[in-house]
């Protein structure tokens, strides 16, 4: 288990007030890069009165909101006074410029802030870095899967994880169309429930008592031609 760290936070979230600038770095960018997914600790949670899909990081020195999910933030982006270069576990860099401060998130019935740096990660909506776990006096079980929070002022609360519930072979639109434009095939598909009954006009109410007055529509499908064929209902 971790100890309560003393790391400095950033402005708008925890008890402190002072902006961290250490170098920034997350590793838990898709669940594809962890081992055994059902080791990690996530859940799902209201930011901003939004549900949420949300990962536990004590690897990430910041926390971060997915840029697919900033839409759902209903404070303003600041500019932040210095530009962080994110290593991700790509070995790659990624910058960022902005944040999102004082977010409302709703963890085991307690409101708390937290200030988002958006970033193009995946599978997740939201990373909860080392930042915002010493803000709050997080520590961290990583056998029980647990999360033990002991701020001041306010009686402990303890997150327990259930592991990965959500799909893990997904991918944002904006990379679908970079590898359509790389010659990758893409397929369109959707689905039919077969076994839900399409509604008669006995099913209607009002429409059922005047049934021979109604006139019936089919839309009848001739290869790509579509056309319209009326008859009255007996």
């Amino acid at each position: 288990m971790s100890n309560q760290c003393t790391r400095p936070d950033m402005g708008g979230q925890g008890e402190g007030g002072a902006q961290q600038r250490a170098p920034t770095r997350t590793y838990a960018m898709t669940t594809n890069k962890v081992d055994n997914p059902n080791d990690v600790m996530t859940g799902t949670f209201p930011v901003c009165s939004k549900a949420t899909y949300i990962l536990f990081d004590t690897s990430a020195t910041h926390s971060f909101v997915s840029l697919s999910s900033v839409r759902y933030l209903s404070t303003p982006s600041q500019d932040l006074e210095i530009g962080l270069a994110v290593e991700t576990p790509n070995a790659n860099t990624l910058l960022a410029d902005k944040v999102y401060r004082s977010c409302e998130l709703e963890l085991c019935d307690r409101k708390l802030l937290v200030d988002l740096i958006p970033l193009a990660i995946l599978n997740f909506d939201i990373i909860l870095g080392m930042d915002w776990l010493s803000a709050n006096r997080a520590s961290v079980d990583c056998f029980k899967k647990q999360v033990r929070f002991a701020m001041s002022n306010q009686p402990e609360f303890i997150f327990r994880s259930m592991g990965v519930s959500k799909p893990l072979n997904f991918i944002s639109t904006i990379q679908a169309k970079q590898l359509l434009k790389s010659g990758f095939e893409g397929y369109l598909a959707y689905v039919v429930d077969t076994k839900e009954e399409n509604m008669r006009i006995e099913d209607v109410h009002i429409v059922k008592e005047f049934t021979d007055v109604f006139l019936k529509i089919y839309l009848v499908y001739t290869g790509s031609r579509c056309g319209i064929c009326n008859s009255y209902s007996p």
